[in-house]
């Protein structure tokens, strides 16, 4: 993990150079007065009021509770039962901070609509009067420790500050946390000078208080409290007033359709974790540092903003696992309950002797929330979500079974009621919070919620149309396109007549046929957000044909060290060279052996290692991202993949690409062996079929080829694009959708028991990738459990989409080479959702154990950056 400072330098000739005092980390300051402010009776739900001003930790501009509301409920947490407001600006300090007595008076605002002007204005004037003296705060990378003027100061006044340096280098003889000491340990064993900069890893880096006893050594004075963020922590986590690059309009809405429920689940987790927070505990603040992905000791999963720390080693545990020990504590054996790492001198970790710590700083989290509520409200954005509907009838209703829509087909209306609406801001991410005071909304008015593009209902429909026509017209039929069918397609290319496209799997599977069409989204997001696979062909004909060829790559990268893995045993062969298998990619006689004196049937294990991909192969990688599909969804930057709305700041998610290199598996005794077993992953993929090797001199294959097809469950139009367009079959996929995960998993559950197997319960049959659904495994589902997928046939230049949370499976056909890549969609977050919960359970050795998506930040940052956008197209609303 790397660690930098989050604050970029000023350049002489930036706008906000001549500001550059109030952009720069600053001194914290006290909290103005808002007396002057429109006031409302508050609602219970809303934290206790604030301290007297005598008593208001130094914060920056007002918190939600002191602000009129917005229509619809509050995000904000309710107070712990007999919850005190905090009372000063340190977590476990002694003393007081001096406070600002120079502060200007507020200024008295008109309700104004987008007046930024004066907002920036305000912002100026506020950053101008600061104590100076209060929090001394370094740049990082300079120790206020090594300013002797700085230093004597401090110890002059008995001011805290913050800690700048890692635990080695500041405070040696205070508690070191989990990182310093194992770095510290690192060093000792490898000899090593101890003059680098370790605050990459300190947990305690910009986060624990230090101050000078009088007879001037060092001690713990507490840690950050959210009150005391600044304006550079806050501007991460604050939309920013102008429209995000790379969001439009509609874009903005159709994410806070689809992932606006998630959004709104998230806040109220973090609600129920605030309850969780003892009446005498202080909630400390932990400020993002950049490069750095906070994790969960105990689950590794990501840490995204409530959780709990130990003051001494930093040891830090998600809420859920939390409140799994909390509740726990007096269960079981202490092997499976007190699992958690151990503290200084083999101390457990208590649950009540830790932290309770939050990420987002001051109530971000609450604010964003209720933009999202407004936003809803002024946009007619469909919502159902947990914290709607304790308060309002649900906006939306489950319509008849067939699955067309979710949509009630009338507008629903809801009354407003008369208030104004503050919202926080950053302005080009240097200011601080800043006010937004929107127009007040007439009484009674109403806001209609009018469906979404009506066209899109209609493929939908006609989508859903063709799925039944599909069921009804039998194996029997002679033709496979019969009038029904011909008739639905013809019905959606009049709908939309730009988008070159047929079905496969009996008019379950759309195939697009032009991957260049830049109309090609509008259909695929509607079979898309019914968790349908899609297939794009096509994509070899754009490709630089050379770059993939078998033989290029044993030429540039032949000495590279290589694992491999036997297919039909799963036997790993390690330290081989790479060149040994591409030799014998499309030869078998120069295939390696196995004990048998058979060659093997081989794939290439984590080739090319990590994220390598890009910086190994930089032709191939720029080749291949210039002709992905849907680039809407497949680029890192496409406005409708959630991942690119993640803020460099944070350390990206390895999405690929990634190499599947493997022989075919031809023989009639591999029919029911996997090249990748079933399994289900986190995220969307689109995976392109780059080469097609078929062995030479081999005639019987074919034959071999076209019966392992026949057998796999395909569809006739699948079948005539091999007998009749000549086109190279590659591999044959399985894919089931995300809903019938769990049926699959009791189907397997229940055939290991008839085999004696155990199940273990931090296994599952899915995710251990150790099943293959052959013909009677698929046969089974089926008839005891009415699960039907797709089954697929990627021929060269396909691309398979697979939405997250589909179980899939492959099967090489000839030798291949696929490639990777993977996205986040809006449709399907739902199911990144719930699949980042499923992993936390998997034993710590499993390779989904870890949350590398950072899935509940890619939903914070996409609805952040959504809702700014909408924010900034509200005078457009306003004038019509």
């Amino acid at each position: 993990m790397g660690r930098s400072s989050p604050t970029a330098p000023l350049a002489a000739n930036h706008p906000l150079w001549s500001l550059r005092p109030w952009v720069l980390p600053l001194p914290r300051r006290a909290n103005p007065t808002y007396s002057q402010w429109p006031s409302r009776p508050r609602a219970s739900c809303l934290p206790p009021s604030p301290p007297s001003q005598a008593q208001l930790p130094p914060v920056l501009p007002p918190q939600p509770q002191d602000l009129p509301s917005h229509r619809g409920p509050s995000l904000m947490p309710p107070p712990s039962p007999g919850r005190a407001p905090p009372q000063g600006n340190r977590i476990d300090g002694k003393e007081k901070l001096p406070t600002n007595s120079s502060l200007m008076n507020p200024l008295p605002f008109p309700t104004l609509f987008d007046e930024w002007v004066v907002i920036a204005l305000f912002c100026i004037a506020s950053y101008s009067n600061y104590n100076s003296s209060v929090f001394p705060f370094s740049p990082v990378g300079q120790s206020v420790l090594k300013d002797v003027t700085k230093v004597r100061r401090l110890k002059q006044s008995g001011e805290s500050f913050l800690q700048d340096g890692s635990c080695i280098n500041v405070a040696p003889h205070l508690h070191k946390c989990r990182e310093c000491r194992m770095e510290r340990y690192r060093k000792y064993r490898e000899q090593e000078p101890d003059d680098d900069d370790p605050n990459v890893a300190c947990r305690f880096f910009h986060f624990r208080r230090l101050a000078f006893t009088r007879k001037g050594i060092l001690r713990v004075e507490g840690f950050l409290s959210p009150q005391q963020s600044d304006a550079m922590a806050m501007g991460l986590w604050l939309p920013s007033p102008s429209v995000q690059e790379g969001l439009d309009l509609d874009t903005s809405k159709y994410i806070l359709a689809n992932v606006g429920d998630q959004f709104c689940q998230l806040v109220m987790s973090e609600k129920e974790a605030m309850m969780m927070v003892e009446p005498h505990q202080k909630v400390a603040w932990k400020r993002a540092v950049r490069g750095v992905r906070e994790m969960c000791d105990v689950c590794e999963t990501t840490l995204f903003n409530i959780h709990w720390v130990c003051r001494k080693c930093g040891f830090g545990v998600c809420l859920d696992c939390y409140r799994q020990r909390r509740n726990q504590a007096d269960e079981g054996p202490d092997d499976e309950v007190f699992s958690w790492l151990k503290c200084v001198k083999g101390q457990r970790h208590e649950p009540q002797s830790l932290m309770p710590t939050q990420i987002i700083p001051g109530t971000a989290l609450y604010n964003i929330g209720d933009m999202v509520h407004s936003a809803r409200g002024k946009w007619g954005i469909k919502a159902n979500c947990p914290c709607t509907s304790r308060h309002h009838r649900p906006l939306v209703r489950h319509s008849a079974p067939n699955g067309i829509s979710q949509v009630l087909h009338q507008p629903l209306f809801f009354n407003v009621k008369p208030r104004s609406i503050f919202y926080i801001f950053t302005i080009h991410a240097w200011f601080s919070l800043v006010l937004h005071i929107a127009c007040c909304v007439p009484n009674g008015t109403l806001f209609p919620i009018y469906l979404p593009n009506f066209l899109d209902h209609i493929i939908a429909s006609v989508v859903e149309t063709k799925k039944a026509e599909g069921r009804r017209t039998g194996e029997g039929g002679s033709e496979l396109g019969g009038v029904g069918r011909r008739d639905g397609v013809m019905g959606l290319s009049v709908l939309d007549p730009h988008t070159s496209h047929s079905w496969l799997c009996d008019g379950r599977l759309l195939c697009l046929q032009d991957p260049s069409n830049t109309n090609n989204w509008k259909i695929f997001r509607e079979c898309w957000k019914q968790g349908q696979p899609v297939l794009v062909s096509g994509i070899h004909k754009r490709l630089k044909g050379c770059l993939w060829r078998p033989e290029a790559f044993s030429e540039e990268f032949g000495d590279q060290d290589v694992d491999l893995v036997n297919c039909r045993n799963c036997a790993i062969i390690s330290d081989v060279k790479v060149r040994d298998f591409w030799d014998g990619f499309q030869i078998i006689s120069k295939r390696l052996k196995g004990s048998d004196g058979q060659p093997m049937v081989l794939k290439l294990k984590d080739w090319p290692p990590g994220e390598d991909f890009r910086d190994m192969m930089p032709t191939r990688f720029d080749d291949l991202m210039e002709n992905l599909p849907l680039p809407e969804y497949t680029k890192r930057d496409g406005r409708l993949n959630l991942a690119s709305r993640l803020p460099n700041f944070f350390v990206r998610p390895d999405l690929g690409p990634k190499m599947y290199n493997a022989y075919g598996l031809i023989e009639t005794e591999d029919r029911s062996v996997g090249t990748t077993n079933l399994h289900l992953d986190v995220s969307d993929a689109v995976n392109v079929m780059v080469y097609v090797g078929i062995p030479e001199g081999e005639g019987e294959h074919v034959k071999e080829v076209m019966s392992t097809i026949e057998e796999g469950d395909v569809d006739e139009m699948t079948k005539r694009r091999v007998y009749e367009a000549k086109e190279k079959p590659g591999a044959l996929w399985h894919i089931y959708a995300a809903k019938d995960a769990e049926k699959i998993r009791e189907l397997l559950r229940k055939v290991g028991e008839e085999q004696g197997q155990e199940n273990p319960p931090d296994h599952d049959p899915i995710h251990d990738q150790s099943w293959y659904l052959d013909g009677v495994l698929r046969r089974r589902l089926y008839e005891e459990y009415g699960v039907q997928g797709w089954a697929i046939v990627q021929f060269l230049g396909d691309a398979v989409f697979i939405p997250a949370g589909a179980p899939h499976q492959v099967h090489n056909l000839y030798s291949c080479i696929k490639v990777a890549e993977d996205f986040v969609s809006p449709e399907h977050v739902k199911h990144c959702f719930r699949l980042t919960q499923e992993f936390r359970h998997l034993s710590t050795t499993h390779s989904n154990h870890e949350d590398k998506l950072q899935v509940k930040n890619i939903i914070y940052h996409a609805v952040k950056d959504a809702v700014g956008t909408l924010r900034a197209h509200e005078p457009k609303l306003a004038r019509s």
